[in-house]
């Protein structure tokens, strides 16, 4: 058995030995085999081949090429000495007719190696060594004398056109010049000195241009003669001045000369010349030739004459050949592939060595010169030959080269040799290539050529070439169109070079001339390249009418119709079933558009973007088939790639919808395969270079099995590899077969697998590629064994990262994408997976980047959540632990990357975002390495802090319980990190920090209010969970996106993460010095704060402002040029919300003398006016620490707020003007009660934080006014009443400092039982029924009951009915009737007033004062009485009493009130006063609100309050001032009325709190006998300019007035901005950037008609109307503007218009 067995072995050894090409790939998986006998077996056989030294070259696919290669290599082959061996062996015994073919093959292929000095030096040597002198030098036909000329003729050609054209072609045009200087042919009437004269002259000027051009002289051409010099040196040492002579008659006989004497036959002319200049051409050859030679004319007579003339130039000659003799750099040319270029060349040199090879082997072994190279050259060129055997295709006709070929010769050898009766030829008709079908809509024939059919290598040329000429035949006679099908064509199609100069000699001329057209379908990228590189040869073709590039099959309809056209089916079927992509972009050096069509059976790529080919534009078509795609992988949903067999490298395409793309690839390709027969599984294809590793692998895994048989056979094999290979293994391998080797010898094969990794870096890819194939076939206990193995080899891959090679860039790519396959499959292995391959390749800083990459390309093809992409993570951790720093850096770096990607191509959400997968994907890295310093926090601090705040509460559940676990471990590693150390002080803030953000607090700031534990909701999906290997490829819910599970960030939040963050690191930067973490992370914010990116930017704007510690006024003004942008659009509330604050933060940082300081006082209010809730709180907080800030700085000290503010919008007073318009509330009519009427909306806000805040500013107002003056902030004035008003029912301090006269509540508790309060029984009657004895009775009875000393008395009986009307209208009208009755019966001599009641002047013409008077006999303290104010003579009546109406009792009251000032002593002014006392500080004092206009926007201010409040104690307060204003302004009261109408009605209909009762039913008391003046009300409020004062106030609504506001903030603001505030340098970069920022609004366009139909439009530098008699008047003035033009300050034509309205105004009022 043993015998037979080795027999067996041995046969298989062999067998596969001499099948090696495809044997091996067949057989190889034996080598893992179940069965270990067989395994053992094989690796016998494997180790006998080796030892047979069996060649592995033939498993490549290039095989034919190499060796072709190899052939060249051995020819081009220089020995020691410089002798080149096999060259000069050939060049020995080749015949002569075969010289001109062998010196072609020589120069071409040397100077593609750029070896041709070695062939010249040895050429011409051999030459030169033979010759007796140097005349006979390059006379005769040697090979030298060939490759001389030859070189002259390739190289040298263009240089002779440009130097002779310019001097020859004169002399053909001027053909009457006669050079004749022979007497014996001079004609009699010409003068022989004359001629001789001419061709003085010619001659010069050639002489002078050929020397002058030693600078243009060919580099390959100088090269050559700087060998032959050399060589000439070398040979004759003892006449160096004759050898550079000798270079020099050989360029002017072999290279000049010629191309002078015939200039028609090189190409220099293209007409023959006269008889007479063709004889000057010659005698000036001549002439030169001597020069040359350095010898004057002796033996031609007539030539003597031209002596002098000779003599005169042998120095300027001597110079010129030293010139071009002198040793120089010969220009690097590009190596050129032998497979593409030389094919004729190479297949030349193999048939003449083929040929010669005999007689090469004599001629080495004769040759003593070559006796010391010996005769391995020629052994291994045998070797060569027989691989290669005889040349194929040998040329038809032997002189085929040499000869003039032409279309009838060659039609008459082919016929000779009844080529058409071969099989071959027949054969050929089969594969219609060419072939006649068919007419045109002309009506010629048509034919057609397939390029794909034609086969490089397999068709016969010639063959092919003759059935064309014979398929012709018959019709190109008369016109014909032809049909070029390039579908699918490539390389293997291609013509060769000298083939595809064939066509051009051998077809018939008359083809050429009776081809109608030629339509070239469907042509692609290498017919592109094809035609480019051949575009020589291809130049009659370019831009040829006849030629006609068809892009769409629907172009070939155009001139054949669809029944006549005969393309193949192939062909015709790839643009049917068509899915097609457009738009989509192919990655190469440069980005190309096209569209991606996917059929039935392949896919095209078609270019958008039309290209040259042949000088014709054209839409090139790349057809790949579905048996051809090897891969198709899909990098994000923006980004696929796609591998296509025998393509250099993947290709990329970027498209919109690539998802869609990638399944329509997979799908055509799954139909291609489950159409193939089913086919054994082999092992991939082997190459020779494969070899090694894949044994080496083989045998090292072997090594460790349990048979000990098998560990025998595999360390004989590894002997047998290390002595195949020359593996240089440390230590002596002997193989033996009785070797005993233990089963425990894993040291052993861990060592050889060192010392190999280490000496042998070259066979890595191979090998660690086999390991991985062999390691998913071994068992648990080999798999431990191939990791300790493989693991030394892994440091290598960083060879291969950046080798120019693609492929070997790719191999490593695809090994760690196999890597990662085997860490997520081999769930068993995984902790050794993770330790001895991830931990290892952490350690190599080099591929951490492309491992990395593809981490994240594979954690994205899973999906966030999915158990890919967690693997991914986890194996980070271990990917970092023996490489943190280099680890934390590559994944921290990348992320801020990703994220600065985004502002590229922003989106409304980072989620929404192409980029995003990979930003989560990372951040989940980042969270896995946070634990335990992995992410060396210490160094990437402002880095983390920076991703942080742009991912909080950012994208699912489990994300955004990743981000706060990331900022917990965060804190937790600078806690426990040793480097830096922190103090004690420090380890305090960390760890508050660490106990704060674990608060329930900080959990609904991050968004996961509702989880129980962020860690476990981090974690949820993790894979190590029960049935993980199920799971793994899942996605967990926590990590998609539900309605209910999204919590929105609040940028209040952001506020607080951010400073918290701030906190932790200034505390830690005080303990690290030049610590520069705060100046980093302000850097990374303040990028993206000055960067469009919806997403990114108002968070970036927020961290900015909370981080920043200085600021200039140039940031500032971009940051309000950013919030002009934002406001044209106002599409993005958040935006806009996040520069308001970012403002307030940054606002304190300023220099206290900016300009900015008081504009932002009116950015802030402009904010207000928005009416937009959202936006009203950062307004709102920007006014308060604008006040703070600018108060601080001791502003106001001095200078009352109005003055400071007012004198900073007086330049743009017509814009500002706009903007009071559209609110209604004038800064201009009363500064302060304007401020006012934009808080009391805050009032109304539904933040309680904003309500606090507006009382806190209002309060902060009410001691800025009192500061200039040094009043006591509470003291009523006209400046501060309007924010002590705002206040009244809200502060407590307000009240107790500004008192009411008549107090409801303190009398109401004094008042008598509440059935006392019968007022309201005359409400409750009939108005007829009412008399006036009743009345008064009414009135006595209220005074004696003592209920006359307050207006509080007036409550209802709770027992009593209230009174329902339907509106205050009909209360008024009620009252009025029975106030009528009732007052002339109080007779003329009352001394009391019904309290509350209006006073009535006295019989002495006086006026009683409004304060209660007891009567008679009641009881009263004198500190109750009050005399009033001694009048010497009646007031005159107000001015705003119409003259018409008659005089009321009471107008005189009224006049006093608002005229009080009138009747102080006039010397005492107000400003003056002494503060009052606390008791004295009444808020509605006639003594201090004397102007009407102030009482009136004090009782709109109360109105307007309780008219929005809910509050009851708020309307308590409200409704005592109200009754009291009731009392003190009677006549002003009634411009509140509409205010009060239905706020009251609802009082009186469902209020029960006497208190407000009493006070509500004194205002209707009180209003009894007052004249309803409503029609005049809302005239008043906005002839002061506060028509809006009420409205404003209101509660929030979202209407279009905010699209209006917005369009007058953006006007208002930009001229703010860009001509109010100072400018600072050059700010065109700012204002570029802003280009980005959308707008939907058309700034550019005010349509004041909307908003500003009733504002009085003036110049802001244009004086008042006297008197006002203007003001108010130019309501429902509508003014429009021209769509496109935009109002800016002084715009002279604008302006113009607004003083013609005014003016007309003025004039229609007077």
């Amino acid at each position: 058995m043993s015998t037979l067995r080795n027999a067996t072995i041995q046969a298989m050894s062999n067998l596969l030995s001499a099948n090696i090409d495809s044997g091996l790939m067949h057989s190889i998986g034996l080598g893992y085999h179940k069965d270990l006998q067989t395994r053992a077996a094989f690796i016998e056989v494997l180790t006998k081949i080796l030892q047979q030294g069996t060649e592995f070259d033939t498993l490549a696919e290039t095989v034919l090429a190499d060796r072709y290669e190899q052939l060249v290599q051995l020819v081009t082959m220089i020995g020691d000495k410089g002798e080149l061996p096999i060259a000069m062996a050939l060049a020995s015994v080749v015949v002569t007719p075969q010289m001109d073919e062998l010196a072609r093959v020589f120069v071409t292929l040397f100077d593609a190696k750029h070896l041709l000095s070695p062939l010249l030096w040895n050429m011409f040597y051999k030459e030169v060594e033979v010759s007796d002198c140097m005349q006979t030098l390059f006379r005769g036909n040697s090979l030298g004398s060939k490759i001389m000329s030859f070189c002259f003729k390739i190289y040298g050609m263009t240089y002779l056109h440009n130097l002779l054209e310019p001097l020859i072609r004169p002399l053909v045009d001027d053909p009457g010049t006669s050079y004749e200087v022979d007497p014996a042919r001079l004609d009699p009437a010409e003068d022989v000195e004359h001629n001789r004269s001419n061709l003085i002259a010619l001659t010069q000027r050639v002489f002078t241009a050929i020397v002058y051009s030693s600078d243009k002289f060919p580099p390959q051409l100088r090269s050559m003669c700087h060998c032959l010099y050399q060589v000439l040196s070398k040979r004759f040492p003892q006449f160096p001045q004759n050898n550079i002579g000798a270079v020099g008659t050989v360029i002017f006989l072999r290279f000049i000369n010629p191309a002078i004497v015939s200039p028609c036959e090189t190409g220099i002319l293209d007409r023959q010349p006269s008889q007479q200049v063709k004889r000057g051409l010659m005698l000036m050859s001549k002439i030169l030739q001597n020069i040359a030679n350095h010898v004057e004319f002796s033996k031609e007579q007539h030539m003597v004459p031209f002596n002098d003339f000779v003599r005169q130039h042998f120095e300027g000659a001597r110079r010129f050949f030293i010139q071009i003799a002198s040793d120089c750099e010969s220009v690097e040319q590009a190596s050129h592939s032998i497979s593409f270029i030389s094919d004729a060349n190479v297949h030349a040199l193999h048939r003449l060595l083929w040929n010669h090879q005999e007689k090469i082997g004599e001629y080495l072994s004769s040759s003593r010169d070559h006796k010391a190279v010996g005769r391995r050259p020629f052994d291994k060129m045998a070797t060569l030959l027989a691989y290669l055997g005889p040349p194929e295709h040998k040329p038809i006709d032997s002189q085929w080269s040499s000869m003039d070929m032409t279309s009838t010769k060659f039609e008459e050898i082919m016929s000779k040799h009844n080529m058409h009766e071969k099989d071959e030829f027949k054969s050929i008709k089969t594969l219609n290539i060419f072939y006649q079908a068919g007419t045109s809509k002309a009506g010629n024939p048509v034919f057609y050529y397939i390029a794909r059919r034609y086969k490089i290598g397999e068709t016969n040329g010639d063959l092919l070439i003759y059935h064309v000429i014979l398929t012709l035949k018959p019709i190109c006679r008369k016109p014909f169109e032809l049909v070029v099908d390039f579908t699918h064509t490539c390389a293997d199609n291609r013509f060769r070079t000298e083939f595809l100069q064939k066509w051009f000699v051998v077809l018939p001329e008359v083809a050429y001339e009776n081809i109608h057209a030629a339509y070239i379908y469907n042509a692609n990228s290498w017919v592109r390249e094809y035609t480019k590189y051949h575009d020589r040869i291809l130049a009659p073709l370019k831009g040829h009418k006849k030629l006609v590039f068809l892009d769409a099959p629907a172009r070939l309809n155009d001139y054949i119709d669809p029944d006549q056209q005969k393309l193949p089916g192939a062909t015709t079927s790839l643009d049917e079933d068509l899915k097609v992509f457009n738009n989509a972009l192919k990655l190469s050096h440069k980005d190309t558009k096209v569209a991606i069509k996917v059929g039935p059976s392949a896919i095209q790529v078609t270019s958008a973007e039309k290209t040259k080919v042949l000088s014709h534009s054209v839409l090139l078509n790349d057809v790949y088939y579905a048996s051809e795609i090897e891969e198709v992988c899909l990098v994000d949903d923006n980004q696929f790639t796609l591998t296509i067999v025998n393509e250099s490298g993947p290709l990329s395409f970027i498209h919109n919808d690539c998802d869609s793309i990638v399944q329509a690839i997979i799908h055509i390709r799954a139909r291609w395969e489950l159409s193939q027969p089913d086919s054994v599984t082999v092992h991939q294809k082997i190459r020779p270079k494969d070899v090694p590793g894949t044994l080496l692998n083989m045998a090292l895994l072997n090594l460790g099995s349990l048979d000990p048989n098998l560990r025998t056979a595999a360390y004989n094999l590894l002997c047998a590899l290390t002595a195949t290979f020359d593996l240089r293994i440390e230590g002596q391998l002997l193989e033996t077969s009785g070797l005993c080797i233990p089963s425990n010898n894993t040291i052993f094969i861990k060592s050889v697998s060192e010392k190999l990794g280490l000496n042998e870096p070259h066979l890595t890819l191979e090998f660690l590629e086999e390991c991985i194939q062999g390691f998913r076939a071994s068992s648990i206990e080999l798999k431990h064994l191939c990791l300790e193995y493989m693991t030394p080899w892994l440091p290598n891959l960083t060879r291969f990262c950046s080798h120019p090679d693609d492929k070997k860039r790719a191999k490593v790519a695809m090994i760690l994408d196999k890597l990662i396959t085997l860490t997520i499959e081999e769930v068993e292995m995984y902790p050794s997976i993770q330790a001895k391959i991830w931990g290892n390749i952490g350690q190599v800083s080099e591929l951490i980047d492309m491992v990395l990459d593809s981490f994240i390309k594979r954690s994205v093809t899973g999906g966030l959540g999915s158990g890919q992409a967690e693997i991914m993570a986890d194996t980070a951790v271990a990917l970092a632990s023996a490489n943190v720093a280099s680890v934390a850096r590559k994944v921290i770096g990348r992320l801020c990357r990703v994220i600065d990607k985004t502002c590229t191509s922003p989106t409304q959400t980072l989620e929404a975002h192409m980029m995003w997968d990979d930003i989560a994907i990372l951040a989940r890295y980042l969270l896995m390495l946070s634990f335990n310093n992995c992410l060396d926090v210490a160094r990437h601090l402002p880095y983390l802090f920076h991703i942080i705040t742009f991912l909080v509460c950012t994208g699912p559940l489990s994300m955004r319980a990743s981000t706060h676990g990331l900022v917990i471990n965060i804190i937790h590693s600078l806690c426990t990190c040793t480097k830096p150390s922190f103090l004690e002080n420090t380890q305090r803030v960390l760890r508050l920090s660490l106990d704060e953000f674990s608060l329930p607090k900080f959990y609904l700031l991050f968004g996961i209010s509702k989880v129980k534990s962020a860690a476990v909701t981090a974690f949820r999906s993790s894979y190590r969970h029960t049935g993980e290997r199920g799971m793994r490829f899942g996605t967990d819910r926590s990590h998609s996106y539900t309605v209910t599970d999204k919590e929105k960030l609040q940028l209040t939040s952001l506020e607080t993460i951010t400073d918290a963050l701030l906190e932790m690191m200034e505390a830690c930067m005080r303990d690290i010095p030049d610590c520069d973490w705060l100046q980093t992370w302000t850097g990374l914010a303040k990028s993206f704060a000055f960067q469009y990116n919806p997403a990114l930017q108002p968070r970036a704007l927020i961290v900015f402002g909370c981080i920043s510690k200085s600021i200039v006024d140039q940031d500032i003004k971009q940051l309000l040029r950013i919030l002009v942008k934002a406001l044209e659009s106002f599409s993005d509330i958040t935006l806009i919300d996040s520069i308001i604050m970012c403002l307030t933060r940054l606002q304190p940082l300023l220099r206290p003398e900016s300009a900015i300081h008081q504009a932002l006082f009116w950015v802030a209010v402009s904010v207000l006016q928005l009416d937009e809730v959202s936006l009203y709180a950062s307004g709102l907080a920007l006014l308060e620490q604008n006040l703070h800030t600018l108060d601080s700085q001791g502003s106001f000290d001095k200078r009352t707020l109005e003055q400071v503010m007012m004198s900073t919008r007086e330049s743009l007073e017509w814009f500002f003007k706009q903007l009071d318009h559209s609110v209604g509330l004038s800064f201009k009519g009363n500064f302060h009660f304007a401020v006012v009427g934009h808080l009391l909306k805050g009032l109304r806000h539904p933040t309680p934080a904003t309500v606090s805040r507006t009382s806190r500013v209002l309060l902060t107002l009410l001691s800025i006014v009192a500061k200039p003056h040094k009043r006591d902030k509470f003291e009523v004035t006209p400046e501060s009443v309007a924010y002590l008003t705002a206040l009244v029912s809200v502060s407590e301090e307000v009240r107790s400092r500004c008192h009411l006269k008549y107090s409801v509540a303190r009398n109401l508790s004094k008042s008598v039982s509440s059935d006392t309060f019968a007022v309201g029984l005359h409400l409750n009657l009939p108005q007829s029924s009412v008399s006036g004895n009743q009345m008064q009775q009414h009135q006595q009875h209220q005074q004696l009951s003592g209920g006359a000393s307050s207006p509080s008395n007036h409550v209802p009986s709770p027992g009593s009915p209230f009174p329902t009307m339907g509106s205050f209208s009909s209360i008024s009208s009620s009252a009025t009737t029975i106030s009528t009755a009732t007052l002339p019966s109080m007779g003329s001599n009352a001394s009391t007033v019904v309290v509350g009641s209006i006073p009535t002047p006295g019989s002495n013409g006086g006026v009683v004062n409004a304060s209660p008077v007891p009567s008679t006999g009641s009881v009263s303290t004198p500190g109750d009485i009050r005399p009033p104010p001694t009048i010497t003579k009646d007031p005159p009546p107000p001015s705003s009493i119409p003259a018409n109406r008659r005089h009321k009792p009471w107008d005189t009251v009224d006049q006093m009130c608002i005229g009080q000032g009138d009747m102080s002593p006039p010397a005492k002014e107000r400003g003056a006063r002494i503060s009052v006392s606390n008791e004295s500080n009444i808020l509605l004092d006639p003594e201090v609100l004397t102007e009407y206009s102030t009482q009136a926007l004090v009782l709109t201010v109360l109105a307007t309050l309780v008219k929005y409040t809910t509050d009851e104690n708020e309307m308590r307060v409200l409704y005592e001032y109200l009754a009291e204003a009731s009392v003190v302004f009677p006549r002003v009261f009634p411009v509140i009325h509409p205010l009060l109408d239905a706020k009251i009605t609802s009082v009186l209909s469902l209020c029960h709190d006497r208190v407000i009762l009493s006070a509500v039913q004194s205002i209707i008391q009180n209003m009894v006998a007052c004249e309803d003046q409503s029609h005049q009300q809302l005239h008043q409020l906005q002839s002061w300019g506060f028509g809006g004062l009420w409205r404003f106030a209101g509660p929030f609504t979202k209407t279009n007035c905010t699209a209006d506001n917005a369009e007058l903030f953006v006007n208002c603001l930009e001229a703010l901005v860009e001509t109010a505030l100072p400018a600072d340098g050059d700010e065109s970069s700012e204002m570029l950037e802003l280009a980005q920022y959308p707008s939907m609004l058309s700034v550019a366009s005010v349509n004041l008609s909307s908003s500003m139909s009733s504002l009085t439009l003036a110049s802001p530098t244009e004086k008042e109307v006297e008197g006002g008699e203007c003001t108010g008047l130019a309501q429902n003035l509508p003014v429009h503007h021209p769509t496109g033009s935009r109002p800016k300050p002084g715009l002279p034509n604008l302006i113009a218009k607004q003083r013609s309205f005014r003016c007309k105004l003025a004039n229609k009022s007077k």
